[in-house]
């Protein structure tokens, strides 16, 4: 069987793609991962094989424009939203011609592709073959979709429900990592799949060898807010002074290039830098963060409670699901002072054991879905049996 996975060239929307690629070579079966041709090294080092096809598209720079100077006012989220669309959508025509041209000969069998690479669904309707959308965190997309008043503030030009259903956007499977909590109820075709921890190359530091003397909790931003160019959003050292004094162990996992933004640390900040997340494991008792995907799934992979200031669109949407679960709170961060991020802050140590409880049930469902290896050795019989096909 052969399979093209198709990205955007945005790192973490890659990295949640990656261990379902792993399985299928591992399997035996045939990986391709087409991208910007500027992007073919961040495949690579992932352990998978890269295809650059088409033009280079600067995705980050464009981004980046568009979120400098915003806000979570409604206006500036719809510019974000138009932007976005419209950078993934010029993405997807520099790539067109070549993947197109590419496909015809090579034939996939699938097409796997995450919400940011338009051109999957078009290229597997081209080829008839299934497109199965592989999700990040949340599905954001059909989320807000589903909420009135979203469409003209959030969904920033990609149309209403029925619209985004006409176009394709959502495929004819969605690879869904979440746990029942954290769905959306909808008629999609949905398969879940046990979401995998991978943000890159990671090792293990020596000081985590032993248990932490006191509850650990960590604060950390991502690298997406940081590479958009929207500073004010980096709230992680107002959250570590918030900290101080607290009977906690504090491990800050940020970016090198953040680390002066800290100043003097308090004393029971134990790590500051960039850590893989994954590698704490059960050795903390909660996490505080922006809401990004990755970071997001992570904390539900690892049963730890979550608090979130999100500023995304897509961050948002992930934090009103987990605090539904009832596994973490979330603060929207415009105009918080010191004074409501310190209250927001001391809540949430002072509640984790009543959230680790709903934490601890989120993670039970989290462990009970199938493995990327699961569905590897589920998808070749399922694509021949007619299973999983392109819908009418």
């Amino acid at each position: 069987m052969r399979a093209l996975f198709m990205t955007w060239a945005w790192g973490s929307h890659l990295q949640p793609m990656v261990p379902l690629g792993w399985a299928l070579r591992a399997a035996g079966h045939e990986v391709l991962v087409a991208s910007h041709p500027f992007f073919k090294d961040t495949i690579t080092n992932a352990g998978l094989p890269a295809l650059p096809v088409g033009e280079d598209v600067d995705v980050r720079g464009l981004m980046s424009e568009a979120h400098r100077r915003s806000s979570l006012d409604p206006a500036d989220i719809r510019h974000r939203g138009e932007q976005a669309v419209a950078t993934a959508t010029t993405s997807a025509v520099a790539m067109a011609e070549d993947t197109f041209r590419f496909a015809r000969d090579w034939r996939p069998d699938v097409v796997v592709y995450e919400p940011m690479a338009f051109l999957g669904p078009g290229l597997a309707a081209e080829l008839d073959v299934p497109a199965l959308r592989l999700l990040w965190a949340t599905d954001f997309v059909a989320s807000i979709a589903d909420v009135p008043e979203a469409d003209d503030a959030m969904l920033g030009g990609l149309g209403s429900r029925q619209q985004l259903v006409d176009n394709m956007a959502f495929g004819d499977v969605t690879l869904d990592p979440c746990p029942p909590r954290l769905r959306t109820d909808d008629d999609l075709v949905r398969r879940p799949m046990r979401y995998v921890p991978y943000n890159g190359p990671a090792v293990m530091p020596r000081w985590l060898a032993g248990p932490p003397a006191r509850p650990r909790v960590v604060v950390t931003w991502g690298g997406s807010l940081h590479y958009l160019g929207w500073e004010d959003a980096f709230l992680a050292p107002r959250i570590v002074r918030a900290l101080a004094g607290q009977d906690v162990e504090v491990v800050v996992a940020v970016l090198d290039e953040q680390r002066d933004r800290f100043g003097d640390l308090p004393d029971n900040v134990v790590h500051i830098g960039p850590i893989a997340l994954n590698l704490l494991s059960g050795d903390c008792a909660g996490i505080i963060h922006q809401g990004g995907a990755a970071t997001t799934m992570t904390a539900v992979s690892c049963g730890w409670p979550q608090l979130i200031f999100p500023w995304a669109a897509d961050a948002i949407v992930n934090a009103r699901l987990v605090s539904r679960s009832g596994s973490g709170r979330y603060e929207l961060p415009v105009d918080l002072d010191d004074a409501g991020l310190s209250r927001a802050v001391h809540r949430f140590v002072a509640d984790l054991p009543r959230l680790r409880a709903g934490a601890d049930e989120l993670h039970r469902e989290h462990r009970m879905l199938p493995s990327p290896v699961d569905v590897a050795n589920r998808l070749e019989p399922d694509l021949r049996d007619g299973v999983i096909r392109r819908r009418p």
